[in-house]
């Protein structure tokens, strides 16, 4: 099957290989197939592709065997959505062992190819690692954890013995070893002897076909530190697996205290509800600028309760601001046009706030000072962003980030006002966080200035 586009495919790997042929009985017996198992919105085999891609390859085997007929539309899909060339090779003699798997698949591997699980989760990092690791001499490698402490199911992995970068020992049964096998291998045609030679011996995995190698030093570990790897083979290792996405979310550096304290914690548990229901990263962002200028209204009325609600609104469409982009994360659908659009309707929300709050206090004291007022707060709500984005593009270079930076960002001017609304302060509110913004544009401004940028 070939996808609508071309798509690039590194040189040195011919392919990659996913295996995808089991019941998957341990995770759940109701029938349903393990590829097919949804993890926050993808199923487990879009997510491995996923991974692969992001670490530069595009072109996939997929060997199925267990209920194979009902994989081949979800592939498709796969093909058609991710643009990537996908094979799939039907193993007949699937119940065997993992092993006959990968030799049903040999006639398209003529050279290094990766070989992965379609229920092994990882972080691309981990495979761009093991391709720049690729030995000259033609050795096969295996990524390992030796991490032991941490692996989830300590008793079910494949454990390896290493001695000087080399394996020599491999198996789920070996009393002693040094680290457990991640299910990402990069292998030479080679293997295809071995599993032949282990077949000849009664044995039909994969472990068995690796350990004829291993025994003639030929593969190699490559540790990957600190990378996230996780084998989804249980309900319990399927909840965690949620887990650890979930909290790859957060985003640190570039959250304000609000967002890293109140809003992301609320924005995560709802992305990952949201997750799976069919609703776009697009949507998320119109609802919560509608939410906003549903606010703007309400704080241009001149009662309390009004003003209150719309604080509420305020502070709720901030938190659903953050749901687009972990979805989008999430679900690996984020474009450009997405997060240039979010920012767009971001600014279009604060006049609208503004405004909102600004005709609302006018309406009840009749001052023309107020409108300035009003502007010049405004003014604080756009100039920081534009401040960071102009200096970035002129300079090549970000503005520092310290406190006044976090001060200013919109997760905190939006809780300042619910903030004010809930006690009738929000157009005090909208001036002090407006105050704040034009301090931290003339700090910069006037820091640079010291520092004979205007000389650049």
């Amino acid at each position: 099957m070939e996808g609508s586009k071309s798509c690039s495919q590194t040189d040195t790997i011919g392919k990659v290989v996913i295996i995808a042929a089991g019941p998957g009985n341990r995770l759940s017996n109701d029938g349903r197939l393990k590829p097919l198992r949804r993890v926050l919105g993808l199923t487990l085999i879009e997510r491995v592709v996923i991974s692969c891609m992001q670490a530069g390859l595009s072109d996939f085997v997929v060997v199925t065997g267990y209920k194979g007929e009902f994989l081949r539309r979800p592939i498709e899909r796969i093909v058609r959505c991710r643009c990537v060339h996908i094979d799939i090779v039907e193993n007949p003699d699937w119940k065997k062992g993992n092993g006959t798997s990968l030799l049903a698949c040999r006639h398209l591997l003529d050279k290094p190819f990766v070989l992965v699980m379609c229920d092994h989760l990882f972080e691309p990092d981990l495979l761009r690692d093991l391709l720049q690791a690729r030995p000259s001499n033609g050795d096969s490698v295996l990524a390992v954890d030796r991490r032991v402490d941490r692996v989830f199911d300590i008793a079910d992995a494949t454990k390896v013995a290493i001695e000087s970068r080399r394996i020599v020992a491999i198996g789920k049964e070996i009393e002693t070893f040094d680290a457990v096998d991640t299910g990402v291998f990069l292998l030479t045609p080679q293997i295809f002897g071995a599993l032949h030679a282990a077949q000849k011996k009664g044995g039909y995995s994969l472990s068995d076909g690796v350990r004829e190698i291993v025994e003639k030093r030929q593969v190699l570990a490559f540790d990957i530190g600190e990378k996230f790897w996780l084998d989804v083979d249980t309900p319990q290792s399927l909840k965690r697996a949620k887990r650890v996405l979930l909290s790859g979310l957060t985003k640190p550096s570039e959250d304000g205290f609000v967002s890293h304290y109140i809003n992301r914690r609320l924005s995560i548990k709802l992305s990952g509800w949201l997750s799976h229901l069919p609703i776009s990263p697009h949507a998320i962002t119109v609802a919560s600028f509608a939410m906003a200028l549903a606010a703007a209204f309400l704080f241009a009325a001149t009662n309390t309760l009004s003003a209150v609600i719309g604080g509420f609104l305020v502070q709720i469409s901030s938190i659903i601001d953050g749901c687009d982009g972990e979805i989008a994360r999430l679900k690996h659908c984020g474009s450009r046009y997405g997060a240039w659009m979010d920012t767009v309707l971001d600014r279009y929300a604060d006049v609208a706030i503004a405004a909102g709050i600004t005709y609302g206090y006018w309406a009840v004291h009749h001052q023309p000072w107020v409108w300035l007022a009003g502007m010049v707060a405004l003014a604080g709500f756009v100039m920081p962003s534009f401040c960071r984005k102009e200096y970035q593009l002129r300079f090549l270079k970000s503005l520092p980030i310290d406190v006044l930076t976090k001060l200013t960002k919109r997760d905190l001017r939006l809780f300042a006002i619910f903030s004010g609304a809930l006690v009738g302060l929000q157009f005090e509110a909208i001036l002090a966080v407006g105050l704040i913004s034009h301090v931290y544009v003339a700090r910069n401004l006037l820091a640079q200035y010291r520092r004979g940028i205007p000389g650049a």
